[in-house]
C-alpha cells in the first residue's frame, strides 16, 4: 500500500491511531508507521504517541504550501512544480475527506455483523434503530441451510420482526423444499412474506424503504460472515433496480401467495370486485382486503394501475383460476 493509499484510507475512516490501521491495512506494524511518519512529515496528518491527528485536505495543503515557500534552497521552477503536485493532492483527497464526513456526521451511516449467524444479527441491528412499523423490504437469500438450522425461537424471532413491514419480498435458491423449509416457508407467508425462487441467486443482499441497503463484505458467498448496512439513497437505489430484475426472472413458490390472483383474473374478464369474491366463496369485505394488500405491495393507488402492475409482475396467480 502506498502513502497515497494509506492517507485515502485515514481520511475515509478516520483511522486515529496506528494499531488500528494495522488491523484495518494488514500491512506490519513497522511499514504503518514508517508511512505515516513520511505523511506526517509532508503535513497530511500529526502522529503523536501512536495517536493519528488527521489534517483536512485544504490544512494539509497550507501547511506544505508554507513549507515550499521557505525553502531557500527550492528554484523557482520546483516550486512552481510542488505547488500544483499539492493543489493537484487537494482535489483528489477532498473526495476521501468528503466520505469520512459523511460517516462521522452519520449523514452515512454504517453498521456491522460477523460471524456464522451475521446476517440475522445485522438485520436485527437495524431493526432496533426503526422507528414504527410498514414499509417494503426486498432481499435475496443465498443460503438456507442456515435457516433450516436455526433454533425455532430465532425463527419465531425473525418472522416476527417481518411481520412488522407491510410488504416483504424474498428470493431464495431454487431447490426442492422439504418438509422443515416448507414449514419455514409457509410461517413465514404467514407473516407476510412473499417468496419467489431463482437458480443460483447471484448473491446476498437486501434492502429497505428507507433507503438502508444490507450487502457482505466478500460479494458472491453464499452464507457470508461478514455484512454490513449502509444508508446511502444512491446504493439503495441500485439495489433497488437490481432486485426489480431478479425478481422479474423468479418463479413464484406460490403463484398466488395473497389471494388477489384470482380475484384480478376474474376482474379483468368483466366481473366486479363483489361478484369475484363470492365466486371465490370469500366475502366481499375479505375481497377488498385482499385488493387493498395487493396495492399497498405494488405501491399503486388505483384498480386500473393495480392491474397493469400485476400483468407485467407475469399475472401470478392467474394459470390457477377457474373461468
Amino acid at each position: 500500500m502506498t502513502d497515497d493509499e494509506l492517507l485515502d484510507l485515514l481520511l475515509r475512516e478516520r483511522l486515529f491511531d496506528v494499531d488500528a490501521v494495522v488491523a484495518r491495512s494488514g500491512l506490519d506494524h513497522g511499514p504503518v508507521r514508517t508511512s505515516l511518519e513520511r505523511l506526517a512529515d509532508v503535513g497530511a496528518l500529526a502522529l503523536q504517541d501512536g495517536v493519528i491527528l488527521l489534517n483536512p485536505p485544504v490544512h494539509a495543503a497550507a501547511i506544505a504550501i508554507e513549507r515550499v515557500l521557505q525553502s531557500e534552497r527550492a528554484q523557482a521552477q520546483a516550486r512552481s512544480d510542488q505547488l500544483a503536485a499539492i493543489l493537484d493532492a487537494v482535489a483528489r483527497r477532498t473526495s476521501s475527506w468528503n466520505f469520512g464526513e459523511a460517516v462521522a456526521q452519520d449523514r452515512l451511516s454504517l453498521q456491522s455483523a460477523h460471524g456464522p449467524h451475521a446476517a440475522e444479527d445485522l438485520w436485527f441491528a437495524v431493526q432496533a434503530s426503526r422507528v414504527g412499523s410498514g414499509g417494503r423490504v426486498r432481499a435475496v437469500l443465498t443460503d438456507l441451510d442456515r435457516y433450516r438450522a436455526s433454533s425455532p425461537e430465532r425463527s419465531r424471532a425473525f418472522a416476527t420482526a417481518m411481520s412488522t413491514y407491510s410488504s416483504v419480498q424474498a428470493i431464495i435458491p431454487a431447490m426442492p423444499l422439504d418438509e422443515h423449509l416448507t414449514g419455514m416457508v409457509r410461517a413465514f407467508r404467514d407473516s407476510g412474506v412473499e417468496f419467489r425462487m431463482l437458480p443460483d441467486p447471484p448473491g446476498w443482499f437486501w434492502v429497505d424503504d428507507l433507503d438502508v441497503t444490507g450487502v457482505p463484505l466478500v460479494w458472491g458467498e453464499a452464507a457470508p460472515q461478514s455484512v454490513l448496512a449502509v444508508a446511502s439513497p444512491v446504493i439503495a437505489g441500485l439495489a433497488k433496480a437490481y432486485f426489480a430484475e431478479l425478481w422479474q426472472q423468479a418463479s413464484p413458490v406460490e403463484r398466488d401467495p395473497g389471494g388477489y390472483g384470482q380475484l384480478l383474473h376474474r376482474m379483468r374478464r368483466g366481473m366486479t370486485l363483489d361478484a369475484a369474491s363470492r365466486s371465490l366463496g370469500i366475502t366481499p369485505r375479505t375481497g377488498r382486503r385482499r385488493i387493498a394488500a395487493a396495492m399497498e405491495r405494488y405501491g399503486v393507488a388505483t384498480l386500473f394501475a393495480l392491474g397493469v402492475a400485476w400483468a407485467q409482475d407475469g399475472s401470478p396467480g392467474a394459470d390457477r383460476s377457474a373461468g
